[in-house]
């Protein structure tokens, strides 16, 4: 009896189990990304599902490539709202369970019960500030398209591809992922901060955004190619996010992955008519 005792006291051990905030935090997390699946299918029209490197098109009765069209009075303030749905769609399911593995690693800290809940609004601040880049990388996908141009607009949509997987197998994009894969680096260097103040907390939801966007920005400028509100892209590009970061292998995921981008670009620029099979 005395020889059992040790292991059960190791397994009542705080951290070695849910507790039940945590699920309750799981839980808003999983119907928060739910809404905003929905929000995004039903927001969605057919010109905010067009790219320009999957040919979405209308048909113009002729041969060949069809014109490609893509809605070109979508406002800034529109563009950031729907960005934000989308993130908070494709993102917050694959940060999750970091997030968990940071609370359940600091509940000996003393920290709050909103700490996961600071860390995830720190972490969206970042991917919403990134929709100001992708804001400018959306109208010059306009204005590609504006041009009346099918296969030199199919063709920029593979550079941008070839970039993406280019950055792929990168150093850097290595280097992100772990980062943000490692729930022990984020409270080693940040453990303090984190459960000093629901504002530290904010803040290295923020650093560690910040990483994850090193690690996604590629993708994302590949989604916004490919079609920003499309949901088969978006649930390709989420799938691939969530693979890299929740997956015991999922570092081996990126170079596959980016040299078969790198493929499909230079297949693309060589015959973009192939363009509209990808839709």
């Amino acid at each position: 009896m005395r020889a059992t005792a040790p292991a059960r006291t190791r397994q009542r051990e705080p951290g070695s189990r849910p507790a039940p905030h945590e699920m309750v935090f799981v839980g808003v997390l999983i119907a928060i990304s739910a809404i905003a699946w929905l929000a995004v299918h039903h927001l969605a029209t057919p010109d905010m599902r067009a790219g320009i490197l999957t040919g979405s098109a209308r048909p113009d009765g002729g041969g060949g490539m069809p014109a490609m069209r893509m809605d070109h009075s979508m406002s800034a303030g529109l563009f950031l709202g729907t960005w934000f749905v989308m993130m908070a769609a494709m993102m917050l399911p694959a940060v999750t369970p970091v997030i968990v593995r940071i609370d359940r690693l600091l509940r000996r800290r003393g920290r709050t019960r909103t700490t996961a809940y600071m860390l995830a609004a720190g972490y969206l601040v970042v991917w919403a500030a990134a929709g100001v880049a992708a804001y400018g990388l959306f109208m010059a996908f306009q204005s590609t398209v504006a041009a009346g141009d099918s296969p030199a607009a199919v063709r920029a949509g593979a550079v941008v591809l070839l970039l993406a997987g280019a950055y792929q197998l990168t150093p850097l994009k290595r280097a992100c992922l772990r980062q943000c894969r490692s729930p022990l680096a984020v409270v080693v260097r940040h453990g303090e901060r984190i459960t000093a103040s629901p504002s530290g907390a904010l803040l290295v939801g923020v650093h560690h955004g910040a990483f994850c966007l090193g690690c996604c920005w590629a993708l994302m400028a590949v989604l916004l190619a490919a079609g920003m509100m499309s949901l088969v892209w978006m649930g390709i590009i989420a799938a691939v996010v969530l693979v890299e970061k929740v997956w015991r292998y999922g570092e081996l995921v990126s170079r596959p992955l980016g040299a078969a981008m790198i493929a499909l670009g230079l297949v693309l620029v060589a015959v973009p008519d192939l363009a509209p099979a990808l839709t």
